[in-house]
């Protein structure tokens, strides 16, 4: 039988198979009717985010439980940190997936994460977006502002704010030897501000009208963003700017005692600035954390050997691409059409097959977060 808006009402048939995952889905819920909410909330906090959701609509309970601020914040502040890889495959178009470690596995990623992040939201040269939740929303509200030469994303502390730290060039002094100036934009306001940078051309590396090249992704740790950069005209160089978020200021911090001449990549390690380095990415890595901010005091920590006999079972000639890409030391290696998982003790743990010759793992991290933010107005379909 229709009804006047055309749809059709369910057969007998229909309605009783409905009815019984309905039941079924009752019954479940039932079983957890009479537990106190205290224990609920440590069953859900441990949760992925998308179980999170789901759950959701069991009861009102449980969404009143799984939806209330706190509980976002200490699930999000539980989730693992979650490399992100790239493979073009036959598609002109790249495909980006979210490597799992806990559950050893790739899932769609949403979203273009070539920017910056912070604490799981992304942004572009004008959106800022939640892969999570599939929210998204523009960075400012003058369509005009496009941030092209982003340093990072982070989140203000005294205000709660998120912000972009980004710079623009600035011909005060001739077309061949240009100041460049730096901008702070707040999500989901119209005009960016100066920030003044009392460091010299010659200490940001600057000739010919080019800004510093930034290596890998910037670290937001205790109210400082961290930038990995080196000079344009000198690429054997290492150098770490330091940006305090809340005074707005800029200072160098020494990197690790290591070979300009050698890879470096800084990761978050449990709270603490890290940095791996290596000669070449193929053949080990070795790990270093800071122990004394306002010096940059380094110390060792360990070295990680790579099974190169095992990476050579998958890559028999040319090169592939180590980074460690998690703070126990998890090490993705890139090769031939495959990626491999290995350990801190440098065992190879999984193999995974992707649809590119040469994957690329990115140096962005996602940490799921279903924590609600007002700038977001709009879910993609």
């Amino acid at each position: 039988m229709l009804l006047r808006s055309g749809r059709r009402l369910p057969t007998l048939e229909e309605a009783a198979r409905e009815t019984v995952p309905r039941r079924r889905r009752r019954a479940r819920s039932d079983l957890f009717a009479g537990l106190p909410e205290e224990i609920l909330l440590d069953i859900l906090v441990r949760l992925p985010a998308k179980s999170v959701l789901r759950c959701r609509a069991v009861c009102q309970l449980w969404r009143r439980l799984a939806s209330d601020p706190a509980f976002l914040l200490d699930h999000h502040r539980r989730q693992p940190v979650l490399p992100l890889v790239k493979s073009c495959g036959d598609s002109p178009n790249p495909r980006l997936e979210i490597f799992d470690l806990r559950a050893a596995e790739l899932r769609p990623f949403f979203g273009f994460p070539d920017r910056a992040s912070c604490d799981g939201l992304f942004v572009d040269s004008q959106h800022i977006f939640n892969p999570t939740t599939r929210q998204w929303a523009p960075l400012s509200t003058n369509p005009k502002i496009r941030v092209v030469n982003l340093v990072g994303l982070f989140r203000h502390q005294p205000s709660g704010e998120y912000r972009v730290l980004y710079w623009t060039q600035s011909h005060l002094l001739s077309d061949l030897y240009c100041l460049i100036e730096y901008r702070v934009l707040t999500v989901g306001t119209r005009n960016p501000r100066r920030v003044d940078c009392l460091l010299t051309l010659l200490e940001m590396g600057l000739i010919n009208g080019r800004g510093p090249f930034i290596c890998g992704a910037p670290v937001f740790l205790s109210g400082n963003l961290y930038v990995h950069w080196r000079k344009r005209s000198s690429p054997l160089y290492h150098k770490i700017l330091v940006f305090d978020t809340v005074a707005e200021s800029f200072r160098h911090m020494r990197p690790p005692a290591v070979s300009p001449r050698h890879v470096m990549h800084l990761f978050d390690m449990g709270g603490t600035l890290a940095a791996s380095t290596s000669k070449d990415c193929m053949t080990e890595m070795r790990i270093f954390m800071l122990q004394d901010h306002e010096h940059g005091v380094w110390a060792f920590q360990y070295r990680i050997k790579l099974p190169v006999m095992d990476i050579k079972r998958f890559q028999e000639q040319g090169d592939w691409w180590a980074q460690v890409v998690s703070e126990e030391g998890d090490v993705l290696v890139a090769c031939n059409g495959q990626l491999l998982h290995c350990d801190r003790n440098g065992k190879l743990v999984a193999n995974f097959k992707c649809d590119d010759e040469l994957p690329t793992v990115l140096p962005h991290r996602l940490k799921e977060s279903l924590i609600q933010h007002t700038f977001f107005k709009k879910k993609a379909n």
